[in-house]
């Protein structure tokens, strides 16, 4: 027999679940707060410290209540959709998701039409994002790059580090983030680098450092399976007669026999032979080739067109004058690529960036732009334990999404303001209607764009959120309320600032995400359901076998 949940034992189910997953998630929301401690009995060593609420939510897989277990699920997925695509805003989001439901809940239970309510909602969605859209503007500085980090992580030296990245970069700039000692540090690097597997060690034998410095370098550029012998010899034979001091080969895989050679090459004083695997998904892998051929002039050479290692002309190959090698990634300095089409690639990589809504796919291309433009960064993250230097880490890499993603679609007044400053809107829409549930709707987003500011306020310890939050809606369009200096601002220049892009899909999904939840009915438990560890569920192509129920 099936076990079914009907009304109104639902929706007190999924609110259990949501305030639960809610409750681990909050606390973190804004730069006055400490990090939540994560036992897990499965990565070993000390609790895992954690200030990033997309990763919290990512963290926990199943509550005990499998009732509440729903509620929690659907609130898991939103918070980390929000943080695959914005870096930052999980925790207002879970602030809004859980404020809507529980309101809306008391509305539904008093007699309210759930369908009817979300809609209103959604509505009300595409009212605050106009709000919104009107607050944002572009960041023109690097003080302001520095001010949105500072509200992000909340770590001043961290907070200039990356406005220096930023500021010098641009955007799209590659930024690695290393394990460091006790101080916070960061370093520039000329050129474009690829992450990449070396199959064989033989080239860092006898080099200090374990990375090898590669001048006037020809490049192979494929996916080849390498094992032809012959078609080797006569391509080292064919770049050292033409002058090069160095054969770089990239391609699939390499046979022992052509590991092998390599060994025998390296006794050669006056040329260097160097075997590179690209690493990665398909995807990702393809636009390494593509992205090394433009740089360095060469050719992708492909199996599937016809290319075979036996049969490779000098004009294939690509060229660089300066490039590295250690065990991990490889880069070029200095290039052979036109500029110009490397110029006309990075624009059009530009605009497939701004046409595309997929997170992933954004991600890729925005790689892409900045190991094209040249330049990059590394930030060591300082910590004296592994769970401190995981913390530092997970901040770092927070501040810097929300960087990327302000410095392309703008910044908003911070410290939950900007939500403020849409309440004259929602109450100018709402106020003369006479329908029940669209004012249900107007009440609900009022109190939802209220909630982030006097939570951040409450997680600092403010003793009277509520006068604060007066005082920044007495004043101009903008107002903010500093947490560091503790006082209001009048105007967007002095206070602290947020990104637009987190704040807007945070509204997006908090509010959408909870008018959706409240629309459910009955909840069917299927008996040993498999346990999804990605946040949406199992992939497509998972087999789960015959469902049973009882």
């Amino acid at each position: 027999m099936a076990r079914v949940l009907h009304q109104p034992q639902t929706r007190d189910a999924i609110k259990a679940g949501i305030d639960a997953l809610a409750g681990a998630v909050i606390p973190t929301l804004g730069p006055l707060t400490g990090p939540v401690a994560l036992d897990d009995k499965t990565r070993g060593g000390s609790p895992e410290l954690l200030d990033d609420g997309g990763v919290i939510a990512r963290r926990i897989l199943q509550l005990d209540d499998r009732d509440a277990d729903i509620g929690a699920m659907l609130l898991r997925e939103t918070l980390w959709e929000q943080r695959e695509r914005c870096g930052d805003g999980a925790a207002t989001a879970a602030v809004l998701y859980q404020r809507v439901f529980s309101e809306g809940r008391r509305f539904i239970s008093a007699g309210g039409d759930a369908m009817l309510l979300r809609e209103q909602l959604e509505a009300g969605i595409q009212i605050m994002l106009a709000a919104l859209k009107e607050q944002a503007h572009g960041i023109s500085s690097p003080e302001e790059i520095e001010r949105l980090a500072l509200s992000v992580c909340g770590d001043r030296e961290i907070a200039q580090a990356l406005a220096d990245i930023f500021d010098l970069l641009g955007p799209h700039s590659p930024i690695d983030v290393r394990d460091g000692g006790r101080d916070l540090r960061h370093e520039f690097f000329l050129g474009s680098f690829w992450e990449s597997n070396v199959p064989s060690g033989i080239v860092f034998e006898g080099v200090v450092g374990e990375r090898v410095e590669l001048k006037n370098t020809a490049w192979l550029i494929s996916d080849f399976e390498l094992d032809d012998l012959n078609a080797l010899v006569a391509l080292v034979t064919d770049a050292y007669q033409a002058g090069f001091e160095s054969l770089a080969i990239v391609a699939k895989s390499f046979s022992e026999q052509i590991i092998a050679a390599q060994g025998a090459n390296s006794r050669m004083e006056d040329f260097e032979l160097v075997y590179i695997e690209p690493t990665g998904l398909v995807d990702e892998q393809e636009a390494a080739l593509e992205d090394l051929a433009l740089l360095t002039d060469g050719q992708v050479l492909r199996t599937i067109t016809g290319h075979s290692p036996g049969a490779i002309s000098r004009d294939m190959l690509g060229a660089s004058e300066l490039a590295w090698l250690d065990r991990k990634r490889f880069g070029i300095i200095a290039g052979a690529g036109d500029k110009e089409t490397v110029q006309r690639e990075i624009a059009a990589l530009e605009r497939r960036f701004e046409l595309s809504d997929d997170a992933r796919r954004q991600a890729l291309l925005r790689s892409r732009i900045g190991r094209l433009r040249g330049g990059s960064a590394v930030v060591y993250a300082p910590g004296s334990s592994e769970s401190e230097m995981r913390y530092q880490k997970s901040l770092i890499e927070r501040a810097i999404a929300a960087i990327r993603s302000a410095l392309l679609e703008g910044v908003l007044p911070g410290g939950g303001t900007a939500l403020l400053g849409c309440i004259n809107r929602l109450r100018a829409t709402y106020s003369a209607g006479s329908d029940a549930h669209e004012r249900a709707a107007g009440q609900i987003l009022i109190g939802a764009a209220t909630a982030p500011c006097r939570q951040l306020l409450a997680n600092a310890g403010h003793e009277a959120p509520g006068i604060v939050v007066d005082r920044i809606l007495s004043g101009v369009n903008g107002a903010s309320y500093d947490l560091h200096a503790e006082n209001a601002s009048d105007t967007a220049e002095e206070g602290v600032i947020d990104s637009a892009a987190a704040v807007m899909t945070a509204v997006r999904n908090g509010i959408g995400g909870a008018a959706l939840a409240l629309t459910v009915d009955t909840i069917v438990h299927r008996v040993n359901p498999p346990l999804a560890i990605e946040p949406g569920g199992l992939p497509s192509s998972a087999n789960i076998g015959n469902i049973e129920l009882k």
